[in-house]
C-alpha cells in the first residue's frame, strides 16, 4: 500500500497536522508506559471465574461478553481479567510506526515497529500451512465460539499488511516471506462456501460464516502475495472470492455484514474494510479483475449514509450511536487510502480525527471506547479496539499528507 506519488489532496491546515502528530506522540507514550498491554471490549472470557460460571454454554459465554461490552463500569479488575499483549494491536501499531517514519524520514519509531513484528512472528498460531494469528482469549458471539488462539482471516490479513509495509520500507525479504506464507494459510487451511458466483473464505478454520469483510480481507491477502509472485492460481482464487461478494453487493452500493438474514446489518467500519480491500484489488489486478464502479458506489453510499454532518462516524446506517472508536479509526484510515482516488478524502479524514480528538481523547493520551446516546462515555482503554487502530489511523494521515504530485 505504500505509494511514492499520487494526486495531491487539497491542502490540509498545518495546525491540524501538528495536532495529529502531537496526539500520535502522546498515544505512543501511553502504549510504551503500559508495555503495549491492555484490556479489550470483548475479553471477559479471559477471566477464569467467568469461564467457570458459563458452564461451556455458548449463550452464557455470549451473555458474558455482551455484559462487559455494554457495562459503563469496567468489571475486568473485579473479575480478574488480565491485561494482555494483542496480535491485532501489534499489527496496527506496526503500521502506525512505519507510516510515521515515512512521514518524517528519521526512522524514529522503526525499532518499535520491528520489535512488534518479531513478537508477532514468535506468537503466530501453530500447526497451519502458513503464518496466521488469532485472539489471545476465548470469544463468543452469535457467529459462534472462537477459542483462544484459533486464527481468523480478519486479523491475519490485517497483520499481513503490516509485514508487507515492513518489506516495502526495509527491503528485508523475511517480511515478504511472511506475506506469501499468510496467503498459503488462507488458500490451504480455510474452508470455502462455494456456488456458481465464486466462493467465500471461511472466517476461521472450522468456522464457516458467509461474511463479506472477512472474505474480502482474505482476497486482498492472496492478492498481496500474487503481486510479488505472479502466481496465476492465486490470482484466480482471489478473483472467485471477489466475485462471490461483489455479486451480493446491494443495489444502493451498501453491503450487509454477511449473506444470511441474521447477518443483515450495515455498519461503518466493516464497510470501510470492504472499501480498503476492493481498492487493494483494483490497484493490484486492475479493470479485468474488478469493475471500478463497485468501489465508487460503495464509497458514495459510505459517505452519504454512515457519517453525520460533523463527520462523526455513525455506527449503523440506521443509527449514529454508539459512537465507537474502532469505527472512527477505520474511517480515518479508509479516507486516507481513498484520497488516492478522491483528493478531498484526506480532508475528511482530518475532520473525523478532529471529531475524535474533541470527543474521545482522554487526558492520559488514550482514546475512550464508546459514547452512548445518553451522552455517557465508556472510558475503557481498549488496546486494539482504540489505541492501536488510532495510532495506525494517525500514521495514515501524516503519511498521506506528505505525498507528492504525480
Amino acid at each position: 500500500m505504500i505509494e511514492t506519488e499520487y494526486i495531491q489532496p487539497e491542502t490540509i491546515d498545518a495546525s491540524s497536522i501538528k495536532n495529529v502528530e502531537s496526539t500520535f506522540i502522546n498515544l505512543h507514550r501511553y502504549l510504551k508506559q503500559n508495555d503495549y498491554k491492555g484490556w479489550e471490549y470483548d475479553d471477559l472470557l479471559a477471566s477464569k471465574p467467568v469461564n467457570t460460571l458459563t458452564f461451556n454454554s455458548l449463550w452464557l459465554k455470549i451473555a458474558a461478553v455482551q455484559v462487559a461490552k455494554r457495562s459503563p463500569i469496567n468489571l475486568r479488575p473485579l473479575l480478574r481479567v488480565p491485561k494482555l499483549h494483542s496480535t491485532k494491536a501489534f499489527g496496527f501499531i506496526t503500521k502506525g510506526y512505519l507510516l510515521h517514519d515515512l512521514y518524517t524520514g528519521d526512522e524514529k519509531y522503526r525499532a518499535d515497529a520491528l520489535q512488534s513484528l518479531e513478537w508477532l512472528l514468535k506468537n503466530a498460531c501453530k500447526g497451519y500451512s502458513g503464518y496466521c494469528w488469532g485472539n489471545d482469549f476465548d470469544f463468543a458471539s452469535r457467529a459462534g465460539f472462537f477459542p483462544k488462539e484459533i486464527p481468523t482471516i480478519v486479523w491475519t490479513s490485517h497483520i499481513q499488511e503490516a509485514f508487507e509495509m515492513a518489506y516495502q520500507s526495509t527491503g528485508d525479504s523475511r517480511y515478504l516471506d511472511v506475506v506469501h506464507s499468510v496467503a498459503d494459510f488462507i488458500v490451504n487451511d480455510l474452508d470455502r462456501i462455494e456456488d456458481k458466483s465464486g466462493f467465500c473464505f471461511a472466517y476461521a478454520p472450522g468456522i464457516n460464516f458467509p461474511i463479506h469483510n472477512s472474505n474480502l480481507l482474505g482476497m486482498a491477502a492472496v492478492l498481496r502475495s500474487y503481486k510479488y509472485s505472479r502466481n496465476a492460481e492465486y490470482l484466480e482464487i482471489a478473483k472467485r472470492s471477489c466475485n462471490w461478494s461483489v455479486t451480493r453487493q446491494n443495489i444502493d452500493g451498501s453491503w450487509y455484514y454477511g449473506d444470511k438474514p441474521m447477518l443483515h446489518w450495515i455498519d461503518n467500519y466493516h464497510t470501510g474494510y470492504n472499501l480498503d480491500c476492493l481498492s487493494t484489488a483494483y490497484e493490484i489486478a486492475g479493470d479485468g479483475f474488478l469493475d471500478e464502479k463497485v468501489i465508487e458506489s460503495t464509497y458514495s453510499y459510505w459517505i452519504k449514509n454512515l457519517f453525520d454532518q460533523d463527520m462523526a462516524p455513525r455506527f449503523y446506517n440506521t443509527s449514529s450511536y454508539p459512537r465507537d472508536i474502532q469505527a472512527t479509526a477505520q474511517a480515518i484510515e479508509t479516507f486516507c487510502k481513498m484520497s488516492v482516488k478522491y483528493p478531498d478524502a484526506l480532508a475528511k479524514a482530518v475532520d473525523v480525527f478532529n471529531w475524535a480528538s474533541g470527543n474521545m481523547l482522554q487526558k492520559n493520551g488514550s482514546f475512550a471506547y464508546r459514547i452512548y446516546k445518553s451522552g455517557k462515555r465508556n472510558n475503557l482503554e481498549a488496546i486494539h479496539w482504540g489505541q492501536a487502530t488510532m495510532l495506525s489511523s494517525m500514521g495514515h494521515i501524516l503519511y498521506y499528507s506528505k505525498l507528492k504530485h504525480k
